[in-house]
């Protein structure tokens, strides 16, 4: 939101200092979300994207069934053998914190970060023009590290390649990798690479920062760039 917009608050300039610590809750917001009873995931309904088609439907039934055996497994076997008591509770709490922290970390790294395109539709919303999905798939995206880090992540550090070809073997990643920013420098495509993982991380927080406090509208709105 752009400084003076009723929905920006106060403490989200301190966003860069508390967004780790509410990623420990994304199990919750996930496991118990209500989308995953239609999967109209809101977010991509909201910049257009159709989400109303034969594979969805098709899968609604398996992803309620999947959300069903976690909580049986994990939260109601553990309550059922043991009881309730503080326990108990810390370690399904511990579980889900740590099993949170592993996904939207990695996610928020690749997704977050300095000169991020925030949202590659807006041009689309305004003029009508078409846009190019292969450069808005890149240029919302990063990738760090190499081969070891996609072996230690599944692949998900190689979050470019993974957009620009979501059925290929996270195996090829680190292959292909050199290539696609040959391509994207040669189309002027803007192309996140970072060598170390904590170099990713550093430019997320202060991405976080900058979007937190409205410094990234002073000269380029909806990045992270100011």
């Amino acid at each position: 939101y752009p400084p003076g917009h009723p929905k920006r608050k106060w403490y989200h300039k301190f966003q860069g200092a508390y967004f780790i610590f509410m990623l420990g809750f994304y199990w919750l917001s996930t496991v118990f979300n209500p989308q995953v009873i239609d999967l109209r995931q809101r977010g991509a309904q909201y910049v257009g994207i159709q989400m109303e088609n034969d594979y969805i439907v098709k899968r609604r039934k398996v992803a309620i069934s999947l959300r069903i055996m976690y909580m049986f497994l994990n939260i109601y076997s553990p309550l059922a053998n043991n009881g309730f008591s503080m326990a108990t509770a810390g370690i399904i709490f511990l579980m889900g914190v740590s099993e949170s922290l592993t996904l939207s970390l990695l996610f928020s790294l690749s997704h977050n970060f300095e000169n991020s395109d925030r949202d590659p539709s807006a041009e689309f919303r305004k003029t009508g023009e078409p846009i190019c999905w292969f450069k808005s798939q890149v240029e919302t995206s990063s990738t760090y590290g190499g081969a070891i880090s996609g072996y230690l992540t599944g692949g998900l550090n190689f979050q470019v390649e993974h957009h620009l070809f979501p059925r290929m073997s996270s195996a090829w990643y680190p292959y292909i990798a050199p290539t696609v920013r040959e391509v994207c420098k040669k189309h002027g495509v803007n192309y996140a690479y970072y060598p170390w993982i904590w170099q990713n991380l550093i430019s997320t927080f202060s991405y976080m920062h900058k979007a937190g406090t409205g410094a990234n509208w002073e000269l380029k709105p909806l990045s992270g760039r100011a």
